[in-house]
């Protein structure tokens, strides 16, 4: 019987030994991250809304996002296959002439990036590595906006009711980053990056009919101001991400 044990065992004991992990060798991946940064997005989501004059007390200063996919690696380049969702902090204002503060605006924003990031190796060793990462996605993005009337603002705006704007845009999303990757635990690895993101949607159309202070607006209307200018997000700006990666 002996003669039979001991193949078995040394065929668990082999299976049993922890797995030496080089990142150089390493292929598939699953990952997350999380990142922030500056906006560049301030009161335009709102601004030119109900006419010339009209100043906001805060707008969104910062950008935050989640990304989640696959990463494909190679010794010396990595491709990651991920999606973005994209979400500036919220914008919650007063509007003032100067005088009366007339209406509050509350914005929300949300943005869903696809996107393709090539990873090209600088330096590393067996556990660890630097890269620098160039990245292109195509995001859509959705924008609702709350108007709220004061009295002085219901006197300003006659025939104008309480209401809410709802649009959505698209653009293409560029970004180039600077990244360091090294072993955690086991088989995960912790990403940092920094880096600086190119962003603007300028093709917003309304995606509900809705009555405004400039009028009645239809779905699939291009978003304006009140001096007609496309009203357009700019979430350009730079970022610092951190993320995990989990080696198959």
């Amino acid at each position: 019987m002996f003669r039979f044990l001991l193949p078995l065992l040394i065929l668990i004991s082999s299976s049993a030994q922890a797995r030496v992990f080089d990142i150089n060798k390493e292929t598939f991946a699953a990952y997350f991250a999380v990142s922030g940064g500056g906006s560049q997005i301030g009161t335009s989501a709102v601004d030119g809304e109900s006419g010339s004059g009209i100043s906001f007390s805060g707008g969104s200063k910062y950008n935050y996002t989640g990304e989640f996919g696959f990463l494909y690696s190679r010794r010396f380049a990595s491709l990651r296959f991920g999606f973005e969702i994209l979400k500036p902090s919220a914008l919650e204002s007063t509007a003032s002439n100067g005088t009366s503060d007339l209406y509050s605006a509350k914005s929300d924003i949300l943005g869903y990036v696809p996107k393709l990031t090539l990873e090209v190796n600088v330096h590393g060793t067996n556990d660890n590595r630097s890269f620098i990462s160039l990245t292109a996605g195509s995001a859509s993005v959705t924008m609702k906006n709350d108007y709220v009337l004061t009295a002085a603002g219901q006197a300003a705006y006659a025939g104008v009711a309480d209401h809410s704007v709802e649009a959505k845009g698209s653009g293409t999303l560029l970004a180039a980053s600077l990244g360091y990757e090294g072993i955690m635990t086991d088989t995960t690895t912790v990403v940092v990056e920094f880096g600086y993101r190119q962003l603007k949607i300028d093709n917003l159309k309304y995606s509900k009919d809705v009555t405004t202070f400039s009028g009645a607006k239809t779905s699939g209307d291009s978003v304006l101001t009140s001096s007609g200018n496309q009203r357009d997000l700019d979430f350009s700006g730079g970022f610092i991400s951190i993320g995990f990666r989990f080696y198959m």
